[in-house]
């Protein structure tokens, strides 16, 4: 195919699809066209990845200067190739548009609807639960110890056969020991459902102050936003003055939802001239960088704020914690976050899309290129034994901990093996793989 200049796709990006850099997030993509041929062949797709690479990619001056598409077999393997150029680039990737549409339907999935993580006791736990999908339905909850797939113990299974028993079997039978010691066998098969991305909200009365926490799990859109606006209304009205923000789980999304949220929780000290982040692209597409600036909504008025983060704690996750870092005292506990402080544009070309890194993000004092990622203040481990809200969790324990004490304290600190986090990172692997193509 012919070359595309920047100013084509530009002109096609926003005629025709509106993919404006500023409806982006670092874990989201937005499609547009780039040609009206839809009879593609496999060769014009890597054509076509090259030439967009040279052109929209952040870090296109690390590329090589000749390069032969053609001489790879297919584009997502030409792909590999290519961000292997940028260490930096973990996320840049290319796959077939149908996958890729598939994630896109406002907050609708469809899977058993619960996640799972290993302990410091080599143990798989219940880290979350959505409430409509078929494990929420059957009453499956957070802190759930894992003990049999299918009647098989799970201490005898490989990991890729646990994986598989999550993410390519549509019915499982999974066997699990409560907290009290009871017992219970589930038989769930994937359904389609509606996630509630806020997972759980309570109030707390600490050293009399009114402490909100709710944790929340993803930035869909609307959807979210239309809970966030729930939660935040009953804080205002319940006069909460000190507030926890939940993000473990949360790998990102929607930036517009991320902009909704961080308006909502700025000090009412911010004006329409305090600028929350800039989007700055490569050198040819400086023309789409742009600024975006605070407009406060909402009665909250903190002076500090509390995010409780983890490992998957991404993108618009970090994006939310350091926006706020220059108006107010952001304390984070947990682990350092995933460290993703860039986003891409996602561009369907024939049968494919292809979404290069394209931007990077900088807050008010022009922070950014957090990679390794956002460090804690306190680092504590993920109280998997315990439900959301309760008291005794590591995180929430020693946040409460702070706010009545001023200081924070680690009730258990206990540390995984390698083996546990790798397989910790292949349970993630959908749920990532989610948050990177949801709007």
């Amino acid at each position: 195919m012919a070359k595309l200049t920047i100013g084509m796709i530009v002109a096609f990006c926003i005629a025709l699809f509106s993919c404006k850099q500023n409806n982006l997030d670092p874990q989201t993509t937005s499609s547009g066209s780039t040609s009206s041929n839809t009879s593609a062949t496999t060769a014009d797709i890597r054509d076509s990845l090259w030439l967009y690479m040279q052109d929209v990619y952040l870090w296109y001056d690390k590329l090589p200067t000749t390069f032969n598409p053609r001489s790879y077999a297919d584009p997502e393997s030409e792909m590999d190739a290519l961000r292997a150029y940028q260490t930096l680039d973990r996320w840049s990737f290319v796959e077939k548009a149908s996958t890729f549409n598939s994630y896109f339907s406002d907050g609708e999935t469809q899977d058993f609807g619960f996640w799972i993580k290993y302990d410091a006791n080599n143990d798989l736990r219940v880290r979350y639960v959505y409430a409509q999908s078929p494990a929420g339905k059957a009453g499956v909850e957070r802190g759930w110890k894992l003990s049999t797939l299918n009647g098989q113990s799970v201490k005898s299974m490989t990991d890729d056969a646990i994986v598989s028993a999550f993410y390519d079997a549509t019915s499982t039978t999974f066997g699990f020991e409560k907290p009290d010691g009871t017992t219970a066998t589930v038989a769930l098969t994937a359904a389609t459902y509606t996630m509630n991305t806020v997972l759980y909200t309570k109030t707390y009365d600490v050293a009399g102050r009114k402490v909100g926490y709710f944790v929340f799990n993803s930035f869909t859109g609307t959807p979210s936003q239309n809970e966030l606006k729930a939660v935040l209304s009953n804080f205002e009205s319940t006069g909460v003055n000190e507030l926890i923000v939940d993000l473990r789980y949360n790998g990102g999304g929607d930036v517009e939802t991320q902009i909704m949220l961080a308006n909502a929780l700025a000090p009412t000290s911010v004006t329409k001239s305090s600028v929350m982040f800039s989007y700055l692209h490569n050198t040819k597409l400086s023309q789409w960088n742009e600024t975006i600036r605070f407009s406060k909504t909402g009665s909250l008025n903190l002076s500090r704020i509390f995010f409780i983060t983890s490992s998957a704690s991404a993108s618009a996750s970090e994006l939310l914690i350091n926006n706020l870092k220059p108006y107010l005292d952001v304390k984070t506990i947990g682990s350092t976050t995933h460290g993703k402080p860039v986003g891409m544009y996602g561009f369907e070309v024939m049968d494919y899309v292809i979404a290069p890194i394209a931007f990077k993000t900088v807050n008010a004092q022009n922070v950014g290129d957090y990679y390794t990622g956002l460090a804690v203040d306190a680092a504590v481990s993920d109280g998997l034994t315990k439900n959301w809200g309760d008291t005794q969790e590591n995180c929430l324990a020693a946040t409460l901990n702070y706010i009545q004490t001023g200081s924070f304290t680690v009730t258990s600190n206990a540390r995984l093996s390698a083996e546990q986090v790798t397989m910790n990172q292949a349970l993630d692997k959908k749920m990532v793989k989610n948050t990177v193509v949801r709007r």
